[in-house]
């Protein structure tokens, strides 16, 4: 029975045990070089970052991230691709506008496109991406987040692996690192108690201990050790999981159903598509056509266009869909063509309701987002089409190039600024302009831009309240707005350091001085 056991378990084994790539081993072996790398990282990191979301020293820290990563490849062995210098530019490009913008919706969407666009980066590097297409990156990177968490504790296991092999080596020679590390992790509880206990035994040292626990401001010490220690454990599982190259680099050609089915739902919907773009074209863009009772052209045209957008999106992901599941088919092809068509109809139709919508309502970031996001699903839904019709076509690079160029665009162009401009030159709603972040500061406390505001001195005075409580109500009421605006950045740009300096606050803040 005994010989029948081992042979089972034999499989299982090897099944959990995958092989180590020669990247895994050579990170063991420079253990001490990416440990110590991972741990200045994280200092680096909680020192740009922490508590600094859009601070000057934002493009410091992308350019730190991408020479330590570079780095590490080096010592890998990992050769640089030189295609790799547009992936930089971008991640470049967006931590420079994080610095240079106020806006939250900007900066969010910032960091998440320096994310994403940074871990393209490095399985760009890691990996043969050649052959790769949109689903095969998608699993790629789940794939390695996934590797990620089962390589969390990599630097336990690296460790000991690595003095293990030192020992080995330098047999005869004694190591004092591995024995004064253990010596300083016993020795942190154990200064702990007793620095309770002396407190508590002597008055004079638990009052001067306070002071200097106090003057430390501990909790703030403890947030900062906290977050080098996640990053640490994070940026040395993210190089682990990129080294044991998980992912297969092949794309497999995946099962495909029978195109009959793609046919049959999506030549449904195109004649609906067609009914609704005909009906665009005659109600909507020429306007000739009958409304329904109790219906203005102008009503008709401001509603529906976030619906049209929903449709867009979904009708962008249905052709990927059919494209990568189904069997190549001229009917389907050009089924998908007709639906490309109407697609784009729809999209002009949604931006035409939007564009007369803003002239009756003003302009928020939300409108302006949806224009912008209307004109790249037109751009992406071009590729589509040129993709329907040649499979070769780079879809996934010119999605990618689509998107970052026109992102970069949109986060460069100050989205608060020209909000500001257009609602003050076509009837301003003061609720909404009041709200916006300091990239709005040079229009709305600017009087040779803002028609409403004669001088800072002036919407002062105005919105003065004595001691008594009392205002004047004939202008305090129109200049509210202005001064609540005023207030927002004197409070934004009081405490700006050298870590946390902000061209937009800094620029806001010459109006308010």
């Amino acid at each position: 029975m005994e010989p029948t056991t081992t042979a089972y378990l034999q499989p299982a084994e090897q099944i959990a045990e995958k092989p180590e790539t020669e990247y895994t081993k050579s990170m063991r072996r420079q253990f001490p070089s990416f440990g110590i790398g991972c741990l200045l990282y994280s200092a680096f990191y909680a020192f740009c970052l922490y508590k600094n979301t859009s601070g000057i020293t934002y493009p410091f820290f992308v350019i730190g991230t991408l020479c330590c990563f570079f780095f590490s490849m080096k010592r890998l062995g990992v050769p640089f691709k030189k295609d790799s210098a547009c992936y930089i530019a971008g991640i470049i490009l967006l931590g420079i506008s994080n610095c240079l913008t106020a806006s939250l919706p900007i900066l969010f969407m910032n960091k998440c496109g320096i994310f994403l666009l940074t871990f393209i980066l490095m399985l760009h590097t890691v990996y043969n991406d050649k052959a790769w297409n949109f689903p095969k990156y998608v699993t790629a990177f789940f794939h390695t987040i996934g590797s990620c968490f089962c390589c969390l504790f990599r630097p336990f296991s690296d460790m000991i692996s690595y003095f293990d092999a030192e020992k080995e080596e330098k047999a005869g020679k004694r190591n004092y690192f591995l024995p004064a590390l253990i010596g300083v992790v016993i020795a942190i509880p154990l200064l702990f108690c007793m620095t309770l206990l002396l407190a508590d035994a002597d008055a004079i040292f638990e009052n001067m201990l306070f002071r200097m626990i106090e003057a430390l401001n501990i909790w703030e010490v403890i947030r900062i050790l906290f977050l080098i220690t996640v990053v640490f454990f994070s940026s040395y599982a993210l190089l682990s999981a990129l080294c044991r190259k998980d992912v297969k680099e092949t794309v497999t050609d995946r099962t495909r159903f029978d195109p009959v089915i793609a046919i049959v739902f999506s030549s449904l919907l195109c004649v609906l598509y067609l009914f609704f773009s005909v009906v665009q074209i005659l109600y909507l863009f020429i306007g000739n056509m009958k409304l329904p009772e109790n219906y203005t052209y102008a009503g008709y045209a401001r509603e529906g266009f976030f619906q049209l957008l929903a449709v867009s999106i979904i009708n962008f992901l249905l052709v990927l869909i059919c494209l990568y599941l189904f069997h190549e088919s001229r009917v389907l092809r050009v089924i998908l063509t007709m639906i490309c068509g109407c697609t784009f109809i729809m999209i002009f139709s949604s931006a035409l309701r939007m564009i007369l919508y803003i002239d009756t309502y003003a302009l928020t970031f939300l409108r302006l987002f949806v224009l912008w996001a209307l004109a790249v699903i037109f751009l992406l839904m071009a590729g589509v089409t040129a993709f329907i019709f040649y499979r070769r076509f780079p879809l996934f690079l010119y999605g990618l190039a689509v998107v970052g160029i026109c992102y970069i665009a949109l986060s460069f162009s100050r989205p608060d600024y020209m909000i500001a401009r257009y609602n003050l030159e076509n009837g301003a709603d003061y609720d909404y302009l009041c709200r916006l972040s300091a990239d709005a500061a040079p229009v709305i406390l600017d009087f040779s831009k803002n028609p409403y505001l004669v001088s800072i001195e002036d919407m002062l005075e105005k919105t003065s309240v004595d001691e008594n409580g009392n205002y004047n109500a004939d202008y305090y009421y129109d200049c509210y707005w202005m001064k609540s605006f005023y207030n927002k950045m004197e409070y934004r740009t009081k405490d700006m350091g050298i870590r946390n300096f902000n061209f937009s606050l800094y620029q806001a803040g010459k109006y308010v001085k």
